[in-house]
């Protein structure tokens, strides 16, 4: 089953403690489960915490 799903894309540039970040968002209207696209974010968000 192929999705005609139609996905806008932003990237930002930071600066913090004189270390640039580079940060993509992508927004995809559709998402077939959205709660799954939750879980993923939240775990991918801790993962980068904890590795602070």
């Amino acid at each position: 089953m192929v999705q005609d799903d139609k996905i806008q894309q932003s990237v930002t540039n930071y600066e913090l403690d004189n270390k640039k970040f580079i940060v993509i968002t992508k927004c995809v209207e559709n998402v077939p489960n959205i709660d799954k696209l939750y879980d993923i974010v939240c775990k991918y968000a801790v993962s980068q915490i904890n590795s602070i």
